[in-house]
Formats: structure tokens, C-alpha cells, sequence
């Protein structure tokens, strides 16, 4: 992205309610820790998996 583009998107996010920043910040949050999970998931030996 472009310094523009980041800008727009901080000028966007500071419009935001009160409300609305929680809730992006909770599925910011979200994204974040799936990230995570699925970059231990693909570092982890292949494991059988149960079904």
C-alpha cells in the first residue's frame, strides 16, 4: 500500500464510532491469532488427523 492509501485508511478508522473501533479491533484480533495458528499448524511434523 501507499502512503496515501494508509492515510486514507487512518482517516477512515479515526471516523469510526467508539463501537465500531472495538469491533475492529476484535476481528483484527481474530485474524491475527488464526494467522498464528495456522503458521504452527504448517511448522508442526504431519500428525494423523482425527476425524
Amino acid at each position: 500500500m501507499t502512503a496515501a492509501q494508509w492515510q486514507e485508511v487512518l482517516c477512515r478508522v479515526r471516523s469510526l464510532s467508539a463501537a465500531d473501533k472495538d469491533r475492529l479491533l476484535t476481528y483484527l484480533h481474530a485474524l491475527h491469532d488464526a494467522a498464528q495458528q495456522s503458521q504452527r499448524a504448517e511448522s508442526m511434523p504431519n500428525m494423523p488427523k482425527v476425524l
